[in-house]
C-alpha cells in the first residue's frame, strides 16, 4: 500500500510540472522581497576608498504571498567601492525557483537586470527598480538586508 501510495506521488508530481511550466505569464509585472545575507569575501582599503567582493545569499518572497518570483532561492556575487558618501555596485545573481529553473540577473546601483533563463525563464528579459532595508549584523560579522524588488520583463 505505502509503495503504491508513493507511486502515486511521484505520478503526480511529474504531471504538474509541465502545467506550472506553462503557467508561468509570458508578460508581466511583480513585487517581491529578497531577504539576503551577504558574506565579504575580500576587501581593500586605501584610505582613499575602500571595495570589496562579497557572496550573498537569500530566498524570495512575492509580497502578495503567491505567483511570479515567490519561493525562490538566490545566490549573488558582487563587487562594491566607496569613495567619500559615494558606495556603487555591480553584480550578478541567480535565482532558483522549487521547479529548479532559474533566471540569470545583473545588477547596478539602481536596477537589477533579468538577462535569461532556463525551463518556464528561457528568454527573460526586464528591469527591476530596488530599494534596500539594511536589518542587522548577523552571525560572523556577515549583515542581513531586504531588498524589494518591483519587476517587469517579457519572455521572447
Amino acid at each position: 500500500m505505502k509503495s503504491m501510495l508513493a507511486s502515486m506521488a511521484v505520478v503526480l508530481t511529474s504531471c504538474s510540472a509541465p502545467a506550472a511550466a506553462a503557467d508561468f505569464p509570458k508578460t508581466g509585472s511583480a513585487e517581491y522581497d529578497t531577504y539576503y545575507v551577504d558574506n565579504t569575501l575580500a576587501k581593500i582599503d586605501s584610505g582613499a576608498g575602500t571595495g570589496g567582493i562579497v557572496d550573498t545569499t537569500g530566498i524570495t518572497r512575492n509580497v502578495k504571498g503567491e505567483g511570479p518570483f515567490n519561493d525562490m532561492s538566490v545566490r549573488c556575487l558582487y563587487h562594491w567601492n566607496s569613495v567619500g558618501e559615494t558606495l556603487h555596485l555591480n553584480g550578478s545573481c541567480v535565482e532558483t525557483d522549487k521547479d529548479g529553473d532559474n533566471v540569470f540577473t545583473t545588477f547596478d546601483d539602481k536596477n537589477h537586470y533579468l538577462m535569461g533563463g532556463t525551463g518556464k525563464y528561457k528568454g527573460i528579459t526586464g528591469t527591476v527598480p530596488y530599494t534596500v532595508v539594511e536589518l542587522h549584523e548577523a552571525v560572523g560579522g556577515r549583515s542581513a538586508v531586504i531588498v524589494n524588488h518591483k519587476a517587469t520583463w517579457e519572455i521572447k
